[in-house]
């Protein structure tokens, strides 16, 4: 009984990991595409997990959020930091701040 919990925690474990690398290639992809739209530069072509909860959406069903930041650079000098939001494997919403104020797409 015991390797069979075994096995089914590290189906959960390998389920959750692969996952985890698809929302965090969507959110590099939402990320990269915002700041195309504003002519900025994504820096170092990549997102970080800053938050993971799990939240219920719109039906009611329960569903993990994953929150993702990066930095932007609008003149290749000055940082500036975006977010992403993922609910399930959907962008919920991408926020982009800037010294002209934050962009929310």
């Amino acid at each position: 009984m015991s390797s069979l919990l075994v096995i089914i925690l590290l189906a959960c474990l390998a389920w959750f990991w692969f996952d985890s690398v698809r929302a965090k290639e969507s959110a590099t992809r939402a990320a990269s595409i915002a700041c195309n739209d504003i002519q900025a530069q994504l820096l170092d072509q990549t997102v970080a997990l800053k938050k993971l909860r799990v939240v219920r959406d719109k039906a009611g069903r329960m569903q993990l959020q994953r929150n993702y930041n990066f930095e932007l650079s609008m003149d290749r000098e000055a940082r500036s930091f975006g977010r992403v939001i993922l609910l399930a494997k959907e962008v919920s919403s991408v926020q982009l701040d800037h010294a002209d104020g934050t962009t929310i797409i």
